[in-house]
Parts: structure tokens; sequence; C-alpha cells
């Protein structure tokens, strides 16, 4: 299994949320990560049939039923499987031009090699529905909470060169679980991330593409901004 350390954990967890249940999709698991990478952190994956149908037309994974295929209550009996859903999941991020061609590019811009990870691991589209996943009343539940700690060690283990939370909601629950390890740099105008035993630049804002993604000056700034963070 790719990356064992960090997918044993992710598959313990879900075991202990969702163990037998065959209405949930398995969780995003991780390859190993780029060294000096600009991390690009995302809310959770989203799950569209049509998208993946779209993104496999081509490729060898076309015949494949991603309902059915990516379904817990396969992978958790599979998990030789694991490996074949990290290597899917790849294969959307470099194909998936409207959700991660910003990304790309940015890190084209910035040379620096690229890699993306989620603070939740729930596959789900619709943000009404996942919420509801994460949260009891105004408060992060544990299942919500649970995935933050994977997220902290897959941020150590990334041990990234830059940080990017691409997500307004997503960057407001970080700034708040990792307030402790953020320290605002008045000069630079960013945050440094200070909860590895080293200095690591971070940046909050909203997504990158869609509908309520960042308007075309502010993504300029953005980007001259990494640039000048990483040199």
């Amino acid at each position: 299994m790719k990356n064992k350390r960090i997918n044993n954990k992710i598959i313990k967890l879900w075991d202990k949320h969702y163990k037998n249940n065959k209405e949930v999709y398995a969780p995003l698991f991780y390859d190993t990560f780029a060294k000096n990478s600009l991390l690009f952190v995302g809310m959770n994956p989203s799950f569209s049939t049509t998208a993946f149908r779209t993104i496999f037309k081509n490729s060898d994974y076309k015949d494949i039923n991603p309902k059915e295929f990516f379904k817990w209550i396969n992978i958790s009996r599979h998990t030789d499987l694991v490996d074949q859903c990290i290597v899917m999941d790849k294969h959307a991020y470099t194909n998936y031009s409207l959700y991660f061609g910003r990304p790309i590019q940015i890190a084209k811009e910035v040379n620096l090699p690229w890699d993306h990870i989620d603070l939740f691991l729930y596959r789900e589209t619709s943000q009404t529905d996942f919420m509801k996943r994460i949260y009891d009343e105004n408060n992060l539940n544990q299942f919500a909470l649970d995935q933050l700690n994977i997220f902290k060690e897959t941020l150590h283990e990334v041990n990234p060169k830059c940080i990017v939370i691409s997500n307004a909601h997503g960057s407001q629950i970080v700034r708040e679980y990792l307030s402790k390890n953020l320290v605002w740099d008045e000069k630079r105008g960013f945050h440094w991330y200070t909860g590895n035993d080293s200095k690591v630049p971070i940046f909050f804002t909203s997504m990158l593409s869609g509908q309520r993604s960042l308007d075309r000056w502010s993504y300029e700034r953005l980007v001259w901004h990494i640039g000048q963070a990483v040199k």
C-alpha cells in the first residue's frame, strides 16, 4: 500500500465511523508526496459520477462504474484496491482542469512541484450535505476532529515549501485549528505555519476555480505573493 502509515490511519477512521456502511464512499487516500512542494489544501473531495466518467473516458478506467467501485463497503473488504483509488484520483487531478488548472499554473509560475490534500476526506459534492456530516449544530463533531488530526499529521509528512488553503470556509477552520502555530508576518504580509519545527509560508484564500472562485486580479496578486514567499 502506498503511504501506508497515513492510509492505514484513514482506513481505521472510516472503520470507526462507517464500518459495514453500504452508502458512503471510500475516503480520499494519499500517494507519497512531492518534496519541497507547493501544497494546496481543499475542503473535501467531491464526487460526481458524470465527472469521473468524463475524466476516465479515454483511460484504462473507462469501464469502471465509479459509484460502485468507490463504495466503502467495496474498498474496506478489498484494501488492495486502495492503491488503485490513489491512481484514479491522481489521474483526475491531472485531467480535471476545471478544478486543478489554476494550482498547476501557479506551481509553474513559482517553479515548484505541487501536491494536493483535503482537510476532510469524505467524498461529497453537495456542500450542504457535507456540512451536516462534520457539524453538530455550530461545532465540529468528532468525525470532523478525527479527520483534522489526520490532516495535521499529513501536513507534517508533506513538509511543503509553501501552503495554500484554497477554500474560504476551510481557511477559517484551519486558522482556528492551527491558531497556536500561526504567526502573522507584518512585513511580508502572510502567515507562517510553525507546527513542524520549521517556518512555512501559509496563505488563506477562497476557491481558485468554480462559482465562488477568486477573481482574476486577486488571483494575480496571490501568485505574485506566493512567488515572493518562496524566494
